[in-house]
């Protein structure tokens, strides 16, 4: 493949290193050093062209043009920040404010709250006044939000601003990271009453009747659809509406390889597409005009599905990409399929650079790339005469070359890997084509009564059948491997051996497959040290788990879990199994902490946990390194600790503010060391 084929690809990658540079060097240039760059590089080009002998520093302009688009990207992806934008709400915040704001989004949470989206408008100063502002506030209701408010209402609250906290347990889903790149920063939880409605949404905008159009489809669904599973499946796959999907569902198709169904992306774009195209083919015009207006009506088709199912970066990568398809044949042209992902993702990135780090518009990308480059050559492998046969062998071909460009980076981020994702690709992807056939048709004909009783029975079947046969492929011994953790660097080096392989394919050269080689080599090393550590390894970590204790002691390989009787499972695993799995870490061996004081021995320190006024029946008192107070013990500090000897004290995430409060006031008073787990998170000795 020649570079001038793909000039989209060349221009996409400095502008996107130019998106990582803001992104990970945050330091934005001031104005006159912008402004003497650019007449810089404006007086080099005009130097440049007056050049004689141009043909030898023809290398030059692709340089000047990438150092612009280097800035260029950290530029859009500066200002895309609203931190950087003049008139933020951040300088206006109080103890408490009255906020005036649209909703943008919302949705129940596994709590029962609402949690919107707002974009804020308006805010309160300290003399009560409101000022205009700028910026998105992520919002937590009642749950009677959820049945009074939609998108685009809006809304007025008094509440207490706070920024979204990073996460407090070691390795765990950092969620304010996460909504960073949600482009949302603070957070607002608001009590019943605070808030009241100021007006429901009007006008003719395009999010608005995608979002009731998606309301009402939802509708039809629930009538069709009467048990939770079959609904949150068809919900997903047709709508990309994925409030009713159950853990037990999620856990289900993520752990076949399936999850990709549920999720709207390129695949149902496609049919989409497809769809449109063979209705609008069935018009045979020779109207001159007709070309272009089914041209319009497909790519309108298209980008109103995407609006429809929420418009996730898959989607719009997916439409955008189907937009520049559908062009080029519109003006006879067929345009280089890598060319165009790049142009798509440059279009993408220059709205919204923070997509770059969005997990589905990386894999949808990768998955595509994965596709187009590999399944070709896949599917040449075998030969297979029968045309069933042949069929299946290429669902399977598209399912390996997916996951051979998805693999290191679905291994960074999830940590397991299902062995049987090219059976569940055999059942889910035909099958997907009907259901969201069988839905939208569900949609237009909902008005008939007798056939649409017996088109949502027949949907209803057949999501049935493939929810069961996804939960058996579930059940088959082996079918996925947990807890495996890869660095980044891995990451990179096995994209580095892809790459290498392919240049090695395309020119025929060894010395590619011995780069290959060589980058095996170095990762073979990387893993041999990372096992080296885990087996050296002596930790202890106090997790910050909301109402409840859990510990986890490391030596080795070998874990000792320590946890209150009655935590949460969930959030339990939810603060420490990635860590667990980051340690490389065997079953846990788990313990029940007891009433009063207990002494544990962790390598070489000793820590006494207590919850309640003991008496430790010794004349003098128990020499310990730490003392861990849990569960939110009424009793001031001085009691609790009366039993023992020691200068350091930990507060878990057991205990109330109120009582912190105090403990820390008399810490302060006895000159006692205090780690408060609730406030700085996850408390972390390393025993070597």
């Amino acid at each position: 493949m020649n570079w001038r084929e793909v000039p989209f690809a060349r221009l996409l990658l400095p502008f996107v290193a130019g998106i990582f540079l803001a992104i990970y060097l945050p330091w934005h240039p001031p104005m006159w050093m912008i402004v003497t760059g650019l007449i810089i590089i404006t007086s080099l080009l005009i130097y440049l062209n007056f050049t004689k002998n141009l043909w030898r520093l023809r290398w030059s302009y692709g340089a000047i043009a990438s150092l612009f688009l280097i800035w260029l990207g950290w530029q859009i992806t500066y200002l895309h920040n609203e931190l950087n934008i003049p008139n933020h709400f951040q300088d206006k915040i109080l103890k408490e404010n009255t906020v005036v704001g649209t909703i943008r989004a919302i949705q129940p949470t596994s709590t029962g709250k609402a949690r919107l989206q707002l974009r804020v408008a308006a805010i309160s100063d300290s003399s009560s006044a409101f000022s205009v502002t700028y910026g998105n506030l992520l919002v937590y209701l009642d749950s009677t939000a959820l049945d009074s408010l939609d998108y685009g209402d809006h809304i007025s609250l008094i509440g207490n601003i706070t920024s979204i906290e990073r996460s407090k347990n070691p390795k765990a889903f950092d969620f304010e990271k996460y909504m960073h790149f949600k482009n949302m920063h603070y957070q607002a939880f608001v009590k019943s009453g605070e808030w009241k409605l100021i007006s429901k949404a009007n006008g003719w905008n395009a999010f608005l009747i995608a979002d009731r159009l998606r309301d009402r489809c939802v509708a039809i669904l629930q009538k069709h659809l009467p048990t939770n599973n079959e609904l949150a499946v068809g919900s997903a796959l047709i709508l990309g509406y994925r409030d009713e999907i159950t853990e037990e569902v999620r856990n289900a198709y993520a752990n076949t390889g399936a999850m990709h169904v549920l999720a709207v992306s390129g695949l149902h774009v496609g049919f989409i597409y497809l769809g449109l195209s063979f209705l609008l083919g069935l018009i045979k015009s020779k109207n001159k005009y007709w070309k272009i207006t089914k041209t319009i009506l497909e790519i309108l088709g298209i980008w109103a599905f995407a609006l429809l199912t929420g418009a996730s970066p898959s989607v719009l990568r997916a439409a955008t990409m189907f937009s520049f398809i559908i062009a080029g044949k519109a003006i006879q042209r067929d345009a280089n399929i890598y060319n165009t992902l790049a142009a798509s993702a440059f279009f993408l990135l220059c709205i919204n650079p923070y997509y770059i780090m969005d997990v589905g518009f990386q894999l949808s990308y990768l998955a595509v790339l994965g596709i187009v480059y590999f399944q070709p050559k896949i599917y040449k492998l075998i030969y297979i005469e029968y045309k069933i046969g042949d069929y299946i062998w290429k669902l399977m071909a598209v399912s390996l070359a997916a996951q051979i460009s998805t693999l290191p980076i679905s291994l960074y981020y999830f940590h397991q890997f299902p062995l049987y994702f090219w059976l569940s690709g055999l059942v889910v992807v035909p099958v997907a084509i009907v259901i969201l056939c069988g839905g939208f048709l569900l949609f237009i004909t909902d008005f008939i009564p007798g056939w649409s009783w017996l088109l949502g029975k027949t949907l209803y079947g057949i999501i049935t059948i493939v929810n069961k046969t996804i939960f058996l492929i579930e059940q088959i011994p082996g079918n996925l491997l947990k807890g495996i953790w890869i660095s980044f660097l891995a990451v990179l080096l096995l994209y580095f051996i892809i790459m290498t392989v392919i240049v090695a394919i395309e020119t025929r050269r060894f010395r590619w497959v011995l780069a290959a080689l060589s980058c095996l080599l170095l990762l073979s090393c990387s893993y041999v040290i990372s096992q080296w550590k885990a087996h050296h390894q002596s930790l202890l970590t106090i997790y910050h788990v909301s109402k409840h204790t859990a510990i986890d002691y490391f030596d080795g390989r070998k874990l000792i879990t320590l946890t209150d009787h009655d935590i949460n499972k969930r959030a339990q695993t939810f603060a420490s199994q990635n860590h667990q799995w980051y340690r490389k870490s065997d079953l846990p061996q788990s313990l029940e902490l007891g009433d009063g004081f207990e002494i544990y021995r962790f390598g070489a320190i000793k820590i006494a946990t207590v919850n309640n006024i003991v008496k430790s029946g010794y004349n003098k008192k128990i020499p310990v390194d730490y003392v861990l107070v849990r569960d939110n013990p009424s009793e001031s500090l001085a009691d609790l600790l009366q039993p023992f000897d020691c200068k350091h004290i930990i507060l878990d995430a057991s205990n109330s503010f109120r009582n912190i409060e105090q403990w820390r006031q008399e810490c302060a008073e006895q000159g006692l060391l205090l780690y408060n787990v609730q406030e700085q998170g996850a408390f972390v000795l390393d025993l070597n």
